[in-house]
């Protein structure tokens, strides 16, 4: 899985003296709803009235001062009161105070900046414009908080908690239809969590096996300049494909060819789509180009000669008549494939298999011949001879194979035990033809031995 690492440097605004009113002045919420007008004198002393709202004053000048555990307890005061909950000057010093107490490492643990963020949301609901600078500054820091917090979940595999950090980065900068933040000193950097947010959204659902959901949000992530990568295209190519959805896979596939033509996942993920298709003359086009621009991958190399080999031998219809062009071809690109890579069991063993299968088909024609004729026992000699070179041509690769085949003998499972179980098989009647009889009884009781 990719693994996302950021770090944000964020600075958290204090807003000082925001409410400390002296005289006969009111607030807005205040005269909006009719209440008596708090009166603040200059002495804490003479804090006066009895409403919530002092709590609200009080929490503020806390604040101003830094003293955090007591501004924490007076909006805590203010905020269990219903009728100053939702009021916009609440919810506003609710918010400030709780991003403030994310600073301190006591409270750090229990992300008191989540409340911030909540309080904010409400407030930007009631007032959109409510003391804009310094909101816009209180959000643009929970984004940033959100957004650690997602990478740090995504990145232990906690998508579901992923998901939600990173959806509220998302909401926050989508605000206003993502203009709120235009003029704001952030911004720019906030593009860029964003658009993290949203391709590190994307890989949450993608690894959850959601691709209705990681497919829109991968769409975003490649249109995007800061996040376009090869990664995407090959995440959304997968999403396509699980979705059956050939159309979009290709059209996706073929941008992602021309943006990033070294990408050897995108590459393989090209001819994956060609085989799946059944488009064997497009597949041997493009292995043929990307074999002429990356002469050192052993696996394109064995993708070639085993698409000679198909085109060789059709899996239906008659032989074409440059058949053993083909063959000739598939010889060549397993000789460089092997050079390339020595040590693949599955190069190895298919190297192998060519030979022996090419034998076995002059074995099959020596069968026929029913005559005891000069003329018929030189043509059985010739056929036998052919036969013979063949399989053993197919002998070292098949013992190469085996070699390293048994070298993981109790992890081989799948396609694996079965090349390496065939091999056996193949070894024990080459052998048998070559009268190395206990050679021959070796690899029977070896291959029979396997499960």
């Amino acid at each position: 899985m990719k693994t996302i690492c950021w770090a944000i440097v964020f600075n958290v605004a204090f807003i000082y003296g925001a409410y400390a009113q002296t005289g006969s002045g009111k607030n807005a919420d205040t005269a909006a709803s009719g209440s008596k007008k708090v009166v603040i004198a200059n002495s804490n002393d003479n804090l006066l009235q009895a409403s919530p709202e002092k709590y609200v004053v009080s929490a503020n000048e806390a604040l101003n001062k830094m003293n955090l555990d007591e501004a924490k307890e007076d909006i805590d005061r203010a905020m269990a009161a219903p009728e100053v909950n939702e009021k916009s000057k609440t919810l506003y010093v609710r918010a400030q105070v709780y991003v403030s107490l994310q600073t301190l490492d006591k409270y750090k643990a229990s992300n008191p900046y989540r409340e911030a963020a909540q309080a904010l949301f409400k407030l930007i609901q009631i007032k959109p414009r409510y003391e804009k600078e310094t909101v816009d500054i209180s959000l643009i820091n929970c984004a940033f908080f959100y957004f650690n917090d997602g990478v740090r979940a995504y990145n232990n595999r906690n998508f579901a908690e992923a998901i939600d950090y990173l959806g509220n980065v998302i909401k926050i900068c989508n605000l206003d239809d993502g203009k709120r933040f235009r003029e704001s000193p952030g911004a720019k950097q906030l593009d860029t969590v964003a658009a993290n947010a949203t391709s590190t959204l994307a890989n949450c659902y993608y690894f959850s096996g959601k691709y209705a959901e990681a497919i829109p949000l991968l769409i975003k992530a490649k249109n995007n300049p800061i996040t376009r990568s090869a990664s995407v295209f090959e995440f959304l190519s997968f999403a396509y494909n699980k979705q059956n959805d050939a159309k979009n896979e290709f059209a996706l596939l073929q941008e992602g060819r021309a943006a990033f033509p070294q990408d050897v996942l995108l590459r393989n993920d090209e001819l994956n789509y060609y085989i799946k298709t059944g488009r064997q003359d497009e597949i041997m086009k493009k292995l043929e180009e990307t074999a002429a621009i990356d002469t050192n991958d052993a696996d394109i190399q064995f993708n070639l000669a085993t698409g000679y080999l198909t085109m060789a031998r059709p899996k239906s219809g008659s032989m074409p008549a440059n058949e053993a062009e083909y063959i000739v071809k598939s010889e060549k690109a397993f000789i460089r494939a092997l050079r390339l890579a020595p040590d693949n069991a599955a190069h190895n063993y298919s190297f192998g298999a060519l030979y022996f299968n090419l034998g076995f088909e002059v074995n099959a024609e020596m069968n026929k011949i029913g005559g005891t004729s000069n003329e018929e026992q030189k043509k059985y000699d010739v056929l036998k001879a052919k036969r013979d070179e063949l399989l053993f041509k197919a002998a070292p690769y098949f013992e190469k194979a085996c070699k390293i085949f048994s070298a993981n003998e109790a992890g081989l499972k799948g396609e694996d035990m079965t090349s390496y179980k065939d091999a056996l098989m193949a070894l024990s009647q080459i052998y048998a033809l070559q009268n190395k009889q206990d050679l021959a009884q070796d690899m029977k009781k070896k291959h029979d031995s396997l499960r």
